[in-house]
């Protein structure tokens, strides 16, 4: 009798000390769903207009939701072709990139003006803001810039010095990243298998300087509110001497690293900037945090399944990212996990945070949560 008492005892005993380990792990910060919205389709980053109203591109569509996830409309993008990550102007407008064009979406889904380069197939579909705060289009014919009006204003057509002899475009060039300042735009271009060359591209169209890539997978670009340049490179497979890299540049420097990380993966996301120094991105299942000042690991935390890009609440210094089994989660400035959520479907596109600790998440399976985080200011 005394046996089977002292069993359950332990039994009760472990089972108690689980439940509040469980509960150290989530501490004062438990997450909380306020509301779900489901069958939007799968989007890539969720954006906040400048109109306080949300927007999903969707494939060849973009989507628009209340502050409460009421849809409002959804308007089909004419750009023709591969449709890429839109750019607003914070007046009106949302630019979204085709194949070889430019196409204006009005706030309220009504079309504007198109532009479109004609006999010029590319692959890519992307554009950026940048100097004289005109939109920019890479193609491999060439780097076009344009107002927000539709008007055009120059074209580059030389990216490298082998161009100045040719009379048509550039065969198999491919542009894999582009993003922009107020001081330059950066442009990735080359071929497979023979390399590739990031370049800034001064407001006029003069090349302020060129580094070589290598033979990559992908690269990743993100320019800072310090006026910098910070770059996430894949190669196409890990060597002795090819690694997974991140850089940093000036952006109208001479063209060499300020500094640079290396690791020995293939599969670093884009990276994530912050306001108090940090420079995020996640590799390998594992979160890493870089000073970026000069380039030195904070920390890193291996995170089982993680996948997408990092977010970082500017208020509570936590970090937010999705899981490919379909968690959301939580680290701490610390770089410790705080906890995980799980949601309907795999998290791989950069999470969305907001005023007062709330956090918005779009799933590959069509919802969109907002989150009550419970982080405080200072995390």
């Amino acid at each position: 009798m005394c046996r089977k008492i002292f069993i359950s005892f332990l039994t009760v005993f472990f089972l108690l000390a689980a439940a509040a380990s469980r509960a150290d792990g989530y501490g004062e910060t438990r997450p909380v769903v306020v509301w779900q919205t489901a069958r939007l389709g799968k989007a890539t980053d969720l954006i906040l207009g400048p109109n306080g109203l949300f927007y999903l591109p969707s494939g060849n569509k973009l989507i628009a939701l209340d502050g409460q996830g009421r849809k409002l409309w959804e308007a089909a993008i004419p750009a023709g072709g591969k449709t890429g990550q839109p750019v607003f102007d914070g007046r009106g407008s949302i630019f979204f990139p085709g194949g070889s064009s430019i196409q204006e979406v009005k706030l309220n889904g009504s079309s504007g003006w198109n532009f479109a380069v004609y006999g010029d197939k590319s692959n890519s579909a992307m554009i950026t803001f940048g100097p004289g705060n005109l939109l920019y289009l890479p193609l491999p014919s060439g780097l076009y810039a344009l107002d927000t009006e539709g008007g055009y204003q120059w074209l580059m057509q030389q990216y490298d010095s082998q161009d100045a002899n040719r009379t048509q475009i550039a065969d198999k060039r491919e542009i894999l990243a582009c993003a922009g300042n107020s001081q330059a735009v950066f442009v990735v271009t080359g071929k497979k298998g023979q390399g590739y060359s990031l370049l800034a591209v001064s407001g006029e169209g003069k090349i302020l300087w060129r580094y070589w890539l290598g033979d990559i997978k992908t690269v990743n670009l993100a320019t800072g509110l310090d006026g910098r340049l910070y770059v996430t490179v894949n190669p196409g497979k890990i060597e002795r001497l090819t690694r997974g890299i991140v850089y940093s540049f000036d952006s109208t420097g001479d063209g060499n690293p300020r500094w640079s990380y290396s690791i020995n993966r293939n599969d670093l996301t884009a990276p994530t900037l912050s306001g108090h120094g940090q420079l995020y991105f996640c590799a390998g299942n594992e979160l890493f945090a870089l000073d970026l000042a000069n380039g030195s690991k904070i920390w890193s935390t291996p995170l089982y399944k993680a996948v997408s890009c990092p977010a970082v609440d500017e208020n509570s210094r936590r970090v937010y990212l999705g899981a490919d089994d379909s968690r959301l989660l939580a680290v701490t400035p610390q770089g410790r996990l705080d906890w995980d959520l799980p949601l309907d479907g795999k998290v791989t596109g950069r999470p969305l945070p907001g005023p007062g600790g709330v956090l918005y998440v779009a799933t590959d399976k069509g919802s969109l949560y907002k989150i009550k985080t419970g982080a405080t200011s200072g995390g």
